[in-house]
């Protein structure tokens, strides 16, 4: 009875244990078909076709301004699905040669209808902000802060003008010369004057005033000792202007002289002097077109300017206060000097007169 109980107890544990086999196997089965349906065959994947187009791009560095020449230029197969809506490229060299570059450009960079221009003119007017212009002014060493500038430099420009009293009526300087007029009529030893006459001193005649000396309790006449002096005042006319080029622009078709080795003297040649180099005298700016104007009528008055370099990136507006004698006696506390009964002589001038006065 125990035996027989046994034998079936494994035949039940046979047979479980080939059902698990069996599902597990049919399963399997299943799931392999299953991936076999959902995935092609190699030879029915689909194909995507990538239509390309032409395009032009730059084959070297191109500066701004400058005309484009066909070795400056190629082209190549560009996919047309990335080309955004809206952007122009040209596709064929011949549509770009002879244009200028309206920007600097890289190479290797897509050339847009933004990127060049059609219309020629001067290789500065590029570098000219829209709405801006440009004008030369004179300057010097001193005045162009001894030539450190460059071009995309901001500067301020500050003027001093001379102020002199002038006669309202006859617009010339005072004070005006004085003038005799004597009136027609009869003198007794002299001839008859018979139309009106006038007589002026000219520069030793100039028109004084009547002050009352207090010594002599007498009146006097006193005129000037010498010509009127200016009255000195600087004020910054320009805040924040842009420099286009410190000295003469090359012109049209001229070219640069390159250093060459200076050949050895020989005793029968003669040694061609070193040229100095070319200073400038003139500095091109970029400022508004108001400004223009003001540049232009103090250069029309022979009023002196003077550019002070600002530093890079630094365009914030600056306020100045405008300068004179009262203005800097009060700001920087320098008094009035008290007359005394004796004064310093340099030491120059005490030098020159010992040596003069050393017997040879």
């Amino acid at each position: 009875m125990a035996a027989s109980g046994r034998r079936t107890g494994r035949i039940f544990i046979l047979l479980a244990i080939l059902l698990i086999v069996i599902f597990a196997g049919a399963f399997l089965w299943f799931r392999l078909q299953q991936q076999q349906a959902t995935t092609p065959p190699a030879d029915l994947q689909p194909t995507v076709s990538t239509e390309t187009v032409a395009i032009v791009i730059s084959a070297q560095s191109i500066s701004r301004g400058s005309v484009i020449t066909s070795d400056k230029v190629t082209t190549i197969d560009y996919p047309k699905e990335k080309i955004v809506e809206g952007t122009t490229f040209f596709n064929s060299v011949d549509e770009v040669v002879g244009k200028r570059a309206k920007y600097d450009l890289d190479a290797q960079v897509p050339l847009t209808a933004s990127l060049i221009l059609d219309t020629a003119g001067s290789i500065p007017s590029f570098q000219i902000p829209a709405g801006m212009v440009a004008m030369p002014i004179p300057v010097n060493k001193l005045t162009a802060v001894s030539y450190a500038l460059q071009a995309g430099d901001h500067v301020m420009v500050v003027a001093c003008l001379n102020i002199v009293d002038i006669d309202q009526e006859f617009q010339t300087l005072l004070p005006n010369h004085s003038a005799a007029v004597t009136s027609p009529g009869f003198l007794e030893g002299q001839l008859s004057q018979l139309s009106l006459s006038i007589s002026s001193g000219g520069e030793g005649s100039s028109q004084g005033r009547v002050e009352m000396d207090s010594n002599l309790n007498e009146p006097l006449y006193v005129v000037p000792s010498e010509a009127q002096r200016p009255r000195i005042v600087c004020q910054t006319i320009l805040q924040d202007a842009i420099v286009l080029k410190l000295g003469d622009f090359a012109l049209e078709g001229e070219v640069a002289v390159q250093p060459t080795a200076t050949p050895e003297p020989t005793g029968q040649e003669d040694v061609a002097a070193t040229p100095e180099p070319v200073v400038p005298d003139n500095l091109t700016l970029i400022v508004s077109p108001q400004d223009i104007v003001l540049l232009n009528y103090l250069i029309e008055a022979d009023i002196k300017m003077t550019v002070a370099l600002r530093s890079a990136g630094d365009t914030q507006t600056i306020t100045t206060d405008a300068v004179t004698l009262q203005f800097v006696l009060d700001q920087k506390n320098v008094p009035l000097p008290v007359k005394l009964p004796y004064g310093v002589l340099s030491s120059a001038d005490a030098l020159a007169d010992t040596t003069e006065e050393t017997p040879q």
